[in-house]
């Protein structure tokens, strides 16, 4: 699997707050993933242990399966959609899989 997930460069994880210099920061608070300002059940995601997923309007497309080493869609995963989680944190997974980078 060629795909890792890598905290990219200018970005900073601390164990609650996700934020990078051009001060886009999000929370996370073991199940919510959420802007720091500005949040709405509309862009907030959630992790039950097992699935990242949209807090509100989940659906199979746009639902994440999370395992020890992957993370992959959980509808139409193939190799280029599948990550090897690269032991890091699932706030940093999540910020991936939604596109922050």
């Amino acid at each position: 699997m060629a795909n890792k997930i890598e905290l990219p460069k200018g970005w900073e994880w601390d164990g609650k707050t996700l934020k990078n210099s051009s001060n886009n920061k999000w929370e996370f608070d073991g199940k919510k993933f959420k802007p720091y300002s500005g949040a709405s059940s509309s862009n907030t995601w959630e992790y039950d242990g097992k699935y990242i997923q949209p807090y509100s309007g989940a659906n199979s497309s746009n639902k994440w399966e999370v395992t020890s080493t992957q993370v992959k869609p959980y509808s139409g995963a193939n190799s280029s959609n599948t990550y090897d989680r690269n032991n890091q944190p699932i706030a940093v997974i999540m910020a991936k899989v939604i596109g922050l980078f």
